[in-house]
């Protein structure tokens, strides 16, 4: 089973040893722990992590309500906030940034799992919005400075994450993005694209077969899933047994 990564944005190093302890019993990864927003900036910028825990007070210039902001405007990452912090106005102003949660400490274990576990599936579960004003049936691809070209939602297969960059392969083509793969979902109007794998969205209407974990689209491609994506996609599809 894949495990989710989860960043852990903490000051008190005790304290982030700790739910780095309580989280690796379970099927979580964390992949780093950063004690100031600059560096967890950084680290999302880098890595991009399936959730994020934000404590509210942190070292730096920055704290996390500020943070936690700006991570979710630029990146779409869950964000569980996890502070002694609970009078009204810091409740408040986290609120205005649309955490996933928000828990106070001291937590209790069972709490904190289940707070992660719920976020992760949410986002796994989230579709783009759709604006009426926007063509529901194409996008615009960026191939150079100066130039894009039409791309039918229905000719796309699936997107593909690299470390900074996304691909989007059709049957025919596969362009290379200078965005993150979560930055070009958000930019789709269409509601036919699903999350299988950390690294992968699939077009839905393209899937031709299902082999245990791997989903079988268009004529020639083959795209692993992640289980903890197949409760959501099995959602999407119509069985019959």
């Amino acid at each position: 089973m894949e495990k989710i990564s989860v960043l852990i944005v903490e000051d008190e190093l005790l304290t982030a040893q700790n739910l780095k302890a309580n989280l690796e019993d379970h099927p979580f990864e964390v992949i780093d722990i950063c004690s100031s927003g600059e560096d967890a900036l950084k680290t999302v910028r880098k890595s991009l992590p399936d959730l994020v825990l934000m404590d509210i007070q942190l070292a730096g210039a920055i704290d996390g309500i500020e943070t936690a902001g700006q991570i979710i405007s630029q990146y779409d990452v869950p964000i569980i906030y996890l502070s002694d912090y609970i009078d009204s106005d810091t409740v408040d102003r986290a609120k205005r940034t649309f955490p996933a949660n928000y828990l106070s400490k001291p937590y209790r274990k069972t709490d904190l799992l289940r707070a992660l576990e719920i976020a992760f599936m949410n986002a796994s579960k989230r579709t783009p919005k759709r604006p009426r004003n926007k063509l529901s049936d194409r996008i615009f691809l960026r191939t150079d400075n100066q130039s894009s070209e039409m791309i039918l939602y229905a000719d796309i297969l699936y997107l593909e994450a690299g470390r900074s960059y996304c691909s989007v392969v059709t049957e025919n083509n596969t362009f290379m993005l200078s965005n993150n793969m979560r930055k070009v979902f958000n930019q789709f109007e269409s509601p036919d694209f699903i999350k299988v794998h950390r690294g992968y969205i699939i077009n839905i209407n393209q899937v031709t077969g299902i082999e245990g974990n791997l989903v079988k689209l268009g004529k020639k491609y083959t795209i692993q899933m992640s289980s903890n994506y197949r409760e959501a996609f099995m959602e999407r599809i119509n069985m019959i047994k």
